[in-house]
């Protein structure tokens, strides 16, 4: 392939780049019309919503108001009503069928002291025998209740009783007498809640003159009244018959008694179908209304069920539609322009890159055949079944082949498989209510199989539930996979095991193969068992061994090495240890050895069986990775230092070039001259940064890092480091932002912490080079923490341990250098220093880094 088909397919085309743009202004428009619609939409219902249920509480009391005054309109039209007409009266109403809110309707009649008794005598003669005045205190008159309807137990406790007499009742009462308007009370409990079932409450006052009509003055008012017509609520029950069940979504609201939505003042609380109010709801408006000269504050937010069918949380669902289609169409524009130039400059690469697309083409369509077979193909059953009836939508090749001939897909699974025992549909049954995953493992299913007679087979199976997008259950995923032949094997293999453990010359033959020494010791420090390796060390045969004691046969100096380990065995305790063990032949050996205590039924120690390995291999192994890695770090220190010698002559040397360039007139080659110079300036730095690492891993190795302790202002040494990294962060496109206070002093290494901010730093420039970089440092009491937050590629949570480590990175060598050491020596720095470093990151979301240190630490 030629040179010039090479660069015009790496050149992006300016029609290309002219539709992308084209594009992208398209998809904000769009976005942006959907985010005005949306919002005017979303605010539109809500504000409907509550308009719909203020109208609501409006129109229910205003009935209600109305209701009343048709009530003192009978009291006033008759000069005596009794209590049968009332009743009557009240009955013709229907208050439960058509007012399910209204606890009852009464009448309160003014009373004088001196016609007390005869009020009294009055009314046990109409019917109510048992009626008295109350509370009992002498007082000028009284504004007793003498007719309350329906005769229920609740409006019974309330007879007689005198509403003048309670702060909040008077004042309604008072407001209705002077105004000769319907008046409203404010929240109180009522006289009639009996029982648990407390609710607030409010009373809705009427006055009753005589002669009927209302005095046209206050002061006739208040000689002619005869009492009040009047209505008591449990407001629950009342705002709960005015807005039903309703299984539509429906706004929150709250009412309060008075001009403010204080907690004490609620008054009522509209039913969540079981779901919290939400703690931060998208919509809330607050209203203030007005019955009978009463105000009401009413709260209203958006709940759940409302917000979840808002159009606004789409918004950024439409403009990523946006980007993605736009960056579509960039592509396929790209892409074509691409291809013909590429067709244009060389017919023969056309020629090649069609033969190339039509054998990946055919290769793609051979990957997908062969994953669509091996799909089907899995030995494993996979079906997917919906709705209560579990009607089978899908069954893989498997499925057909185990349940034979019979047609499966359409069908219940009653029908499918009619003889499945209830336990197995009670899991189907108990998935489908509670949408909890069932499980069973070598579960034996005897059911007629593929060969048209039952079978007893066992079955490893998961059922999943299916969820819809509102999140219910509408089906099932089964997966099974048939045990069978492993229960049947594994039934075998604990006979075998069986037989095994009863033969004692078979046990001896496999341990006598082993290449460990192997023994069993009783709680009397006696051998009653060992295989033949202990002949090939020691050169004594296990029957010589067996009924020695372990002081006999190692001797007293050995038996005082060995003697801890042997008595924690026979306490109870495992014990695994390494030693060095003298053999008959050849030098000593090292051996690791476990110590297994034996127990008897009633859990008492009887003994310990003895395994031991030879690892002298092992260790020589060690000792010579040891050796290679204090090689490694010793070649690293002298390559440091090698490294860095020429390193000054030569950035010396381009100072003074930096210098004289400086000094000369501008001209092509000078501007070029001081270019190089620069980027040579920071290569060497580079290079310098580089062979530091080196060097602080080497001391880190070795334990020579040195920490020169100090006061030190933290605030001046992070602003000294940004200020030294605003170049490179300014090439990098990344703005540098510092959140810190004037000064914040403490004890540290004061060259060790401004590495720590530099290499963190350094870092968010380089992963987030073009986005801005916030450093952020406080105080906290005995603590300071410094965080560093960039916006770039951001870490995987599976990496964010390992990058802390030695010669660790995240991301590819290929696309960001280093050697993988900054963090490494960041973390040891901070752990030296007394603190703690972590990250928080998502890929694609940037990195936080922060460092927490001690201001005072404990070392001098």
């Amino acid at each position: 392939m030629n040179a010039a088909p090479l660069h015009l397919s790496r050149r992006i085309p300016l029609t290309a780049l002219a539709m992308l743009a084209i594009s992208l202004l398209l998809a904000g428009a769009c976005t942006a019309f959907f985010l005005v619609t949306a919002r005017g939409r979303d605010t539109s219902r809500f504000e409907r919503q509550v308009q719909m249920t203020q109208d609501q509480i409006t129109a229910h009391l205003k009935s209600d108001i109305t209701l009343l005054r048709g009530a003192a309109g009978f009291f006033a039209a008759s000069k005596t009503v009794t209590l049968q007409e009332f009743r009557i009266y009240v009955q013709r109403l229907d208050m439960e069928r058509y007012d399910p809110g209204v606890q009852g309707i009464g009448y309160s009649q003014r009373i004088p002291s001196s016609q007390k008794q005869a009020w009294v005598d009055r009314l046990r003669a109409s019917g109510l025998p048992t009626f008295h005045l109350w509370p009992e205190e002498p007082r000028e008159e009284y504004h007793s209740i003498i007719y309350l309807e329906p005769p229920d137990a609740r409006n019974e406790a309330a007879l007689g009783y005198d509403m003048f007499t309670e702060p909040t009742r008077r004042a309604a009462m008072e407001r209705a007498w002077l105004s000769g308007e319907p008046a409203l009370s404010g929240r109180v409990i009522l006289k009639q809640e009996i029982d648990a079932d407390l609710q607030m409450g409010f009373l809705l006052y009427v006055p009753v003159y005589r002669g009927g009509a209302v005095p046209a003055s206050e002061a006739e008012r208040r000689e002619k009244l005869e009492g009040f017509v009047y209505s008591a609520f449990r407001a629950k029950d009342l705002f709960n018959g005015i807005f039903p069940s309703d299984p539509l979504p429906r706004i929150f609201f709250r009412i309060y008694d008075g001009m403010e939505a204080r907690p004490e003042q609620l008054l009522y609380e509209s039913p969540s179908d079981g779901e919290r109010p939400l703690e931060s709801p998208r919509f809330t408006h607050t209203s203030h209304l007005e019955f009978g000269g009463r105000p009401w504050t009413v709260v209203y937010t958006s709940n759940a069920p409302f917000e979840q069918t808002l159009l606004t949380p789409w918004v950024p669902a439409v403009g990523a539609m946006g980007l993605l289609l736009s960056l579509l169409v960039f592509t396929i524009a790209w892409t074509q322009i691409s291809a013909r130039q590429r067709a244009e400059a060389s017919e023969a690469e056309r020629a090649q890159l069609l033969a190339r697309e039509q054998a990946a083409h055919a290769e793609a369509e051979a990957q997908r055949t062969y994953l669509h077979q091996l799909f089907m193909q899995v030995p494993a059953l996979i079906g997917i079944m919906r709705g209560p009836q579990f009607i089978l939508e899908f069954a893989n090749s498997m499925y057909q082949q185990v349940m034979g001939s019979r047609e499966m897909v359409g069908k219940p699974l009653g029908e499918v498989m009619p003889d499945l025992s209830p336990e197995i549909l009670a899991m189907f049954d108990t998935l489908y209510r509670t949408g909890q995953p069932q499980f069973a493992r070598e579960l034996l299913i005897p059911i007629v199989y593929a060969h048209g007679q039952v079978e007893e087979r066992y079955w490893n199976f998961v059922l999943q539930p299916r969820r819809s997008r509102e999140g219910q259950v509408d089906g099932v995923l089964v997966f099974a996979f048939e045990v069978t032949d492993l229960v049947l094997a594994r039934h075998e293999a604990e006979a075998n095991r069986e037989e095994a453990r009863g033969s004692a010359r078979k046990l001896q033959t496999i341990t006598d193969t082993l290449p460990a020494l192997v023994a069993y010791v009783d709680n009397q420090e006696r051998y009653r068992f060992a295989n033949r390796t202990y002949e090939a060390w020691f050169g004594l045969k296990p029957e010589e061994l067996v009924g020695k004691s372990i002081r006999e046969f190692i001797g007293e100096p050995a038996y005082e090495q060995f003697k801890d380990p042997i008595h924690r065995a026979l306490a109870g305790e495992p014990v695994r240890y390494e030693a060095e063990l003298p053999i008959q032949k050849g030098p000593p050996i090292h051996t690791q050895s476990s110590y297994l205590p034996d127990r008897d039924a009633q859990s008492r120690v009887r003994g310990f069986v003895v395994l031991a390995f030879d690892i002298t291999e092992r260790k020589r192994a060690e000792e010579a990775v040891r050796n290679a890695v204090r090689l490694r770090d010793e070649f690293l220190s002298v390559a440091s230092h090698e490294l860095k010698t020429p390193l000054t002559p030569l950035s010396l040397k381009l100072q003074m070039l930096a210098r004289e360039a400086e000094a000369q007139p501008e001209s092509p080659f000078v501007l070029k001259v001081r270019k190089d110079v620069e980027a040579g300036q920071r290569q060497i730095k580079r290079l310098a940064d580089l062979i530091g690492d080196l060097l602080d891993v080497s001391r880190i190795s070795s334990g020579r890092m040195k920490l020169q302790w100090e006061e030190v202002d933290f605030a001046a040494a992070v602003r000294e480091v940004v200020a030294r990294l605003e170049p490179e962060a300014t090439r990098a496109e990344s703005r540098l932002t510092v959140e810190a206070p004037e000064a914040l002093w403490g004890r540290s290494d004061r060259m060790r912490f401004e590495q720590v901010a530099e290499n963190l730093l350094t870092n968010a420039i380089k992963y987030g080079a073009g986005q801005p970089i916030h450093v952020r440092l406080e105080a906290s009491p005995g603590r300071m923490t410094l965080t560093v937050r960039d916006q770039g590629i951001g870490i995987a949570p599976e990496h964010q341990a390992r990058i802390f480590e030695r010669f660790e990175r995240a991301v590819s060598e290929r696309n960001y250098g280093g050697l993988g050491l900054g963090l490494y020596i960041t973390r040891t720095i901070v752990e030296a220093l007394g603190g703690t470093i972590r990250v928080k990151s998502e890929p694609g979301q940037g990195a936080c880094f922060t460092v927490e240190l001690p201001r005072e630490p404990s070392v001098p």
